[in-house]
């Protein structure tokens, strides 16, 4: 079966992405990595927007990382029209889809028309990254100013609405707030599938991930080195 991935947050999606590109090409697929909104043109990047070009390679190398050059920065790619990323899930055993943008922050709060999920996607993956707790909310998250005007609104008995400040300290509650915002824009386009929630921390230069349990909150083992790696 194939399956279309798309994969949303902050704080390690790329490479996310590039983990599971390289475990699904061990296993013999085809793999298409895009996005739905930006991401960087790595070195080899098919920038033509040609179908017949991205299925050559996923032919030749079962492997291609695909979209259109960004005018507005060119070391950026951008989406491939809907018509040929559909054209091209013919040709592709596995995509792999970057569906949100956090600009280098580690936690993202989703603005009202975010994430950018495609159609057709069979599974999801929600980033949420921790290295970061303990610093100041507004220069960890991105899109703090959304946060702080809908959790003014948003209540329910374990998150109450509040007051967030730009100052303070994020904590793992801010965490399950953004993943509660989440869930709420993915529910309000009509996704209703499985969502894999995986927390991400710095290992020196690498970042590990570790799945959340059923209520979403950090396993104080995550706080620990030595955590499951994806």
């Amino acid at each position: 079966m194939k399956k279309i991935i798309s994969v949303i947050g902050a704080g390690g999606k790329t490479t996310l992405i590039h983990r599971l590109a390289e475990e699904y090409q061990r296993k013999g697929n085809a793999v298409l990595v895009t996005t739905t909104t930006h991401m960087f043109a790595e070195p080899g990047t098919d920038l033509s927007g040609d179908a017949f070009s991205i299925r050559e390679k996923l032919q030749r190398d079962h492997y291609c990382m695909a979209g259109i050059q960004c005018s507005e920065n060119p070391q950026k790619t951008q989406a491939l029209p809907e018509h040929t990323l559909r054209e091209l899930l013919h040709y592709a055993d596995i995509a792999l889809i970057e569906a949100d943008g956090a600009k280098h922050h580690s936690l993202k709060y989703p603005s009202g028309a975010e994430p950018v999920i495609f159609s057709g996607t069979t599974d999801l993956y929600l980033v949420l990254g921790t290295w970061d707790i303990g610093k100041p909310c507004k220069k960890v998250i991105f899109r703090f100013d959304e946060m702080q005007k809908e959790e003014l609104i948003r209540d329910d008995m374990e998150l109450p609405k509040r007051k967030i400040l730009p100052e303070e300290a994020v904590t793992e509650e801010h965490i399950r707030r953004i993943l509660r915002a989440y869930r709420y824009r993915l529910k309000k386009i009509g996704y209703n599938e499985k969502i894999t929630c995986l927390f991400s921390k710095q290992d020196g230069e690498n970042i590990r991930f570790c799945q959340a349990d059923t209520a979403a909150r950090m396993p104080r083992a995550f706080l620990k080195p030595g955590f499951s790696k994806v």
